[in-house]
């Protein structure tokens, strides 16, 4: 990135930039999919405003929620949010915790930023010991599941239809398991070790 940005966690003074980011993101990430209505919708002055007047409430007081931002120059470019305990009633029966969100300005994606606040979420509920997580996603979009497969989560066998406007859409999941991918390190890590003394 041509300039530093940090990482922090939401603030109530964040509400409105927040909210807007998260439109604009969401928006350019589903035009394909959804039809522009959908987006009509969800960014008319009156929803904006409830959400906005809701903000502190959900992402702020909530004891099971965490909410971070990225900035560059007091500019947000990034958010993203959490639960401890997943909000899906398949996964919060296992004690899944859940990345709900991570948006990214189109201007600054593709340059990692993703990948820290995903780093982020993770150190997070390790502070609360937990294991393992979930995220839920569209079938059809094909950059956040290709970033969710790099990062190391499993496609889960379950499913369920995501409805807009009376039309259904196939969300997906990935689950993530921590001390799996510790395991998998400490082999990975083995197996080099042993190939080289193998070579020499």
């Amino acid at each position: 990135m041509e300039n530093e940005y940090k990482i922090r966690k939401v603030k109530e003074e964040d509400a409105e930039q927040y909210i807007k980011l998260s439109s604009l993101v969401w928006h350019s990430a589903y035009q394909n999919i959804f039809p522009e209505s959908v987006f009509k919708s969800m960014e008319s002055g009156e929803i904006v405003n409830k959400m906005i007047k809701s903000f502190a409430k959900h992402q702020i007081y909530n004891p099971n929620q965490f909410s971070y931002v990225a900035e560059v120059d007091g500019k947000m470019i990034g958010l993203m949010s959490g639960t401890y305990l997943s909000k899906y009633e398949h996964f919060s029966k296992e004690d899944y915790a859940e990345l709900q969100c991570l948006y990214i300005h189109p201007d600054y994606q593709h340059k990692g930023l993703g990948k820290k606040f995903f780093d982020v979420f993770v150190d997070e509920i390790k502070k609360k010991d937990i294991k393992k997580f979930v995220i839920g996603v569209l079938q059809d979009n094909k950059q956040a599941r290709s970033a969710y497969e790099k990062w190391g989560g499993k496609l889960d066998s379950y499913s369920q239809p995501f409805i807009k406007e009376g039309k259904e859409y196939a969300e997906v999941f990935y689950t993530f398991n921590l001390t799996q991918k510790k395991e998998q390190i400490k082999e990975n890590k083995q197996i080099k070790v042993e190939n080289q003394t193998f070579v020499k």
